[in-house]
């Protein structure tokens, strides 16, 4: 079991109607001026910015919206609202969406006091600022974890690549999980964000550390997102449901699975950056192409841990062979793809994949993989 520190700053209120209950107050401890990042305005059309913005007026704090983040969320616009946070003298920045819009709200926050465009913080071309505006997070799609986190990614079109970046100031300081507004999410965005929260399991449950504790926490996670997982296909406007996925989601990547563990592998995470940022795939439907891929190609150095995990969630004597069958047929059932033919993605895009694996450097923490694997994985997500 390796050292570890335990750190999250992060005041998170959970259930229904907190939006309305908190944000005001919570709001008014950290300035007089908000910028509200959204994406393509479906927080408008559901009424969700209108509970955000009722608080703001409620506690007198002036605002502007920034608005247009996109799904698989890029370094301009994250710069274009940093112009507009130092323009309009913000506080505080107020992220009100997804995972894409509250990792570019965090990118904001950094970015607001530092001269350099985000993408060059996150290239490590310049050093990143010491401090962070404050951040406050609504959160609309469970997946993704980031609102209990310090990290966020980024990608540069031009450039084909996407990356990650961390630093202690984009942990938000209060986040907003009020499952009813995940009742409105379409169903194949549900289903991304399921496979999403179980990639995360994956990536820091198969960091080889010996932790039994979180091992255990994860294996409960998936055997969650199994049963939840069909549930909120089947009973999308149950509130229930979606609590508990909303939930599962968010302690799948608040650290609670990295105790005694270093850091995980994120192996496929890197596969994933590379499909989404050229042909600009949803994040969680990438990583339900790769995953079983990856489990598949190297199930010779994983097959005792899988193994487990595969008793754990689906029963003594389960193989670690059957679990990934199983998987692949959950993914199937929930509606969210298995295969890149599924999402268009042909036999001829392969040397571009494989090319931009090798400028992406996609390789694990743990289990590192060169040019063979790439092509190996590749054949096996086709």
């Amino acid at each position: 079991m390796e050292n570890f520190s335990v750190y999250n700053p992060t005041r998170l209120h959970f259930g229904k109607g907190c939006v309305s209950e908190k944000l005001a107050q919570e709001a008014s401890v950290w300035g007089k001026r908000a910028l509200i990042l959204i994406g393509k305005g479906s927080v408008k059309k559901n009424g969700i910015l209108d509970d955000v913005t009722r608080q703001l007026d409620q506690a007198g704090i002036a605002y502007e919206v920034f608005e247009g983040i996109k799904s698989n969320p890029i370094y301009q616009d994250a710069d274009r609202a940093i112009a507009q946070s130092k323009a309009f003298k913000a506080d505080m920045i107020i992220g009100v969406g997804g995972g894409s819009v509250i990792d570019t709200a965090k990118a904001v926050a950094l970015g607001h006091y530092s001269n350099a465009s985000i993408w060059d913080i996150y290239m490590r071309q310049v050093e990143a600022p010491a401090q962070a505006l404050p951040l406050l997070c609504v959160l609309t799609l469970a997946a993704t974890g980031t609102e209990m986190n310090m990290f966020a990614v980024l990608q540069n079109d031009e450039a084909r690549i996407k990356k990650g970046f961390g630093h202690p100031g984009m942990y938000p300081k209060v986040s907003f999980l009020d499952p009813a507004y995940t009742l409105s999410v379409p169903l194949n965005y549900t289903a991304y964000g399921v496979a999403d929260l179980m990639a995360h399991t994956f990536e820091l449950y198969f960091d080889p550390s010996d932790a039994p504790l979180s091992n255990y926490f994860a294996t409960d996670i998936i055997a969650l997102a199994f049963d939840y997982g069909r549930a909120v296909i089947q009973k999308p406007q149950d509130y229930d449901v979606r609590a508990n996925i909303m939930w599962l989601a968010t302690t799948a990547l608040n650290g609670t699975l990295n105790a005694g563990k270093r850091g995980g592998d994120w192996g496929v995470h890197a596969i994933e950056h590379a499909l989404s940022v050229l042909f600009d795939i949803p994040h969680g439907a990438g990583l339900s192409i790769a995953y079983p891929a990856w489990l598949k190609h190297f199930l010779p150095k994983i097959k005792d841990k899988l193994t487990f995990m595969a008793e754990r969630t689906l029963g003594k004597g389960t193989t670690a062979e059957a679990f990934i069958d199983y998987l692949e047929n959950f993914f199937k059932e929930i509606g969210t793809p298995i295969r890149l033919s599924e999402v268009g993605i042909g036999e001829d895009k392969h040397p571009l994949i494989l090319e931009v694996f090798k400028q992406n450097r996609v390789r694990g923490m743990h289990f590192d993989m060169n040019e063979e694997d790439h092509k190996a994985i590749l054949q096996l997500m086709a």
